[in-house]
């Protein structure tokens, strides 16, 4: 009998000491303001005929001639390259006991149900986002003016998020995260670039991932707003 109760007591203990080990990994900490946002510049795009197209919040695709009737719709209403945003924020991120900067870059997206034949078009938003040390935002002061920068950002993190559903939020931007610091392969993570000119009493930018063969020509394309409203984004 007092056998059976010590077994009984060490297979207690064991369940005990397991129960108390199951406790869910801390999630990172992303702030619930942003300290820095944007979410309206002019895109403008110089096509091949040589004329100027702009439109809101994206770079406008390279369309002259009769071809512009298609500049709105569908796929190409998200811009050259895709290249488009409905906002660009700075948050503040707490990950284990050090404290980074996030982009977070939400954008138009979509895809065709039918896509062999480009049919049934079914717009969806996504985002990206990148973690990097704060400090490498001292890159972007004291620009010299009428002059194009490009301004690589040294990435700790990033990730791509495909087709957001309605209920996302700032805690699944944290899952995600949660889940790609835990990968030991770091495949997707991108290098941001930020392309900038200050000109005159505006500032000309674009902030995308960096890819050699995806490059902007920064003259003939770029979001332009003015230097007071980029600042509430990121201090010059």
């Amino acid at each position: 009998m007092k056998k059976v109760l010590f077994v009984t007591a060490i297979a207690l203990m064991v369940n005990f000491i397991s129960a108390q080990e199951r406790v869910n990994a801390a999630l990172p900490v992303i702030s619930p303001t942003a300290k820095g946002r944007i979410a309206e510049a002019t895109g403008w795009l110089q096509n091949d005929s040589g004329e100027w197209l702009s439109r809101k919040n994206r770079i406008p695709v390279n369309f002259s001639g009769s071809e512009k009737i298609l500049i709105d719709h569908e796929h190409y209403g998200l811009g050259e390259n895709n290249e488009n945003f409905i906002y660009l924020e700075l948050r503040d991120v707490k990950i284990n006991d050090s404290t980074y900067t996030m982009l977070i870059k939400k954008y138009k997206d979509g895809y065709y149900k039918y896509e062999s034949i480009n049919k049934g078009w079914i717009p969806q938003n996504s985002l990206i986002y990148y973690v990097f040390n704060t400090s490498e935002l001292e890159k972007l002061k004291n620009l010299e003016a009428d002059k194009n920068h490009v301004i690589k950002i040294k990435t700790i993190y990033s990730n791509t998020m495909p087709y957001l559903s309605a209920n996302s939020s700032i805690k699944t931007i944290a899952q995600d995260l949660s889940k790609f610091i835990s990968k030991d392969d770091k495949f997707g993570m991108e290098e941001l670039v930020v392309y900038i000119k200050l000109y005159k009493d505006k500032v000309r930018f674009i902030a995308q991932s960096f890819d050699k063969y995806l490059e902007p020509d920064f003259n003939k394309s770029y979001y332009e707003t003015t230097k007071q409203s980029f600042q509430s984004f990121i201090k010059l």
